[in-house]
């Protein structure tokens, strides 16, 4: 591989440090907003460039559609991939990832990105609707990615079933309640009296725990 400039060994840091901490690389604008690169295109240079000399691997027309190679740090990233699910809604059952009826698209993931197993990565992305979870960075558009499970710790972002819609929330108990709290003070949170069971006549359950983040471009 060739010597990198300084300059690209920050951008190339920066991308190792996103997979590390967020699981995930970060889109070309914020690696302009990071590195002060008046454009899209000034950024998407320095990763092309380092695509040739071997870094990276970049995929056209993919949302952070960077791989990074040759790494030995944490960051560095399996070349498994998994075909991950995009549903747009969550069944009133069990949740069968492999049901064609749930899928309106797939996207090609590293599963080890979001502490998953390659062999068993069981992991499957919402399209999220609306702005409830603002504060908490995610917007209307983003694809949130989730691990399928029924229990979750307090201040975690799940995703719940609330009859036939699923809708994101960072979840808490509260005097033996659990309490769905969105992160938009126009909101106000869901309170279930018990986990799996009805509120105000309505069906609710919890379907996983928010593991991942892809921004809508």
């Amino acid at each position: 591989m060739e010597e990198l400039t300084s300059r690209q060994k920050a951008i190339l840091d920066f991308i190792d440090q996103n997979i590390r901490e967020r699981g995930y690389p970060p889109t070309l604008r914020e690696i302009c907003k990071k590195f002060s690169i008046s454009s899209t295109n000034g950024a998407r240079y320095h990763l092309h460039r380092l695509g040739r000399m071997g870094y990276l691997e970049i995929e056209r027309y993919a949302s952070r559609g960077v791989k990074r190679i040759g790494a030995s740090s944490p960051g560095s990233v399996s070349r498994r991939n998994y075909r991950m699910p995009i549903l747009g809604r969550v069944p009133a059952g069990p949740l069968n990832l492999a049901a064609p009826d749930l899928r309106e698209e797939e996207m090609v993931v590293d599963p080890e990105f979001f502490g998953s197993r390659a062999s068993e990565p069981e992991l499957f992305g919402l399209r999220v609707k609306g702005d409830s979870m603002v504060e908490a960075g995610i917007y209307d558009g983003d694809i949130v990615v989730v691990r399928p499970q029924n229990l979750a710790d307090d201040g975690d972002i799940v995703v719940a079933r609330v009859e036939e819609e699923a809708t994101v929330k960072r979840f808490y108990r509260q005097n033996g309640d659990i309490v769905l709290q969105p992160a938009n003070p126009d909101y106000s949170p869901i309170r279930i009296p018990n986990q799996g069971g009805k509120e105000n006549g309505q069906d609710i359950g919890i379907v996983g725990v928010v593991v991942g983040l892809i921004r809508a471009m």
